[in-house]
């Protein structure tokens, strides 16, 4: 009688993918390789830091130029209106033009806010991939998706604020389907909503979409067509959600 022994097939380990900042070029010129190494290999905080950073920085540089001139106008509308006394009025603009502290409040509020909305869109993605396509995709993959696709709207907003630099506001600045509103000033509420709701069609709205797919696919393995429709159909629903919240906070009638 002879006996047989198998040898077990020797493990190859997988290749560790593209470097932080290799990946994060990938992301502009080879979006559907950016992704080699993700499934083993956490990368999220990289792209999630650097465009923290990048806001804050420019939220920081833009706010006695942009920013202050915005909340001036605001309160003077607010003044003219009845909704807020001048005496009021003129204690909160003396505090954010001349009080350091009010940059300091100004950027933590977005440092707060935009990891939180990240994680919500990552929370989204994970639902449209991981449930309603039903492939194993586990939320820390989504997380990877919405955090390195974002870098390809770092774009928009260094152009969002050079314009904003040179105009003193963010009135006006449209890269997307919202350019070909009217102006209305004071905005309504449907104008408000419309606006935030349009300008998510435009080129760097759908190229963030673009490279979402390609991640999504690549890391769950579920089809490109089948996760263009989810994405597409969750990508409209955020925006409908934000531009609902937008015209809540409107005033007017």
């Amino acid at each position: 009688m002879t006996t047989s022994s198998e040898v077990p097939a020797a493990v190859v380990p997988a290749p560790p993918g593209p470097s932080l900042l290799g990946r994060a070029l990938r992301i502009f010129y080879r979006p559907a390789s950016a992704w080699e190494g993700l499934e083993t290999r956490t990368g999220w905080w990289f792209p999630m830091i650097l465009v923290l950073v990048v806001q804050v920085v420019l939220t920081a540089a833009g706010f006695r130029r942009i920013l202050v001139p915005m909340m001036l106008d605001q309160w003077d509308e607010a003044v003219a209106n009845g909704t807020m006394q001048p005496e009021q009025a003129q204690k909160i603009s003396e505090f954010f033009q001349h009080n350091p502290a009010a940059i300091g409040i100004t950027v933590g509020q977005q440092a707060v806010a935009l990891p939180l909305i990240t994680l919500l869109i990552a929370l989204v993605v994970w639902f449209g991939v991981g449930f309603v396509l039903g492939s194993r995709f586990r939320y820390r993959l989504a997380l990877e998706v919405v955090t390195w696709s974002s870098l390809v709207q770092l774009p928009a907003t260094f152009l969002t604020y050079a314009i904003a630099w040179s105009t003193q506001t963010f009135k006006g600045i449209h890269f997307g389907l919202a350019a070909l509103l009217p102006d209305v000033d004071p905005p309504t509420k449907l104008h408000a909503g419309l606006t935030v709701l349009l300008d998510a069609i435009g080129p760097f709205g759908l190229w963030y979409l673009v490279v979402a797919v390609l991640g999504c696919s690549a890391l769950s393995g579920a089809p490109r067509k089948n996760v263009a429709w989810v994405l597409s159909a969750l990508y409209l629903a955020l925006a409908a959600l934000f531009a609902a919240v937008a015209a809540f906070f409107t005033p007017g009638a």
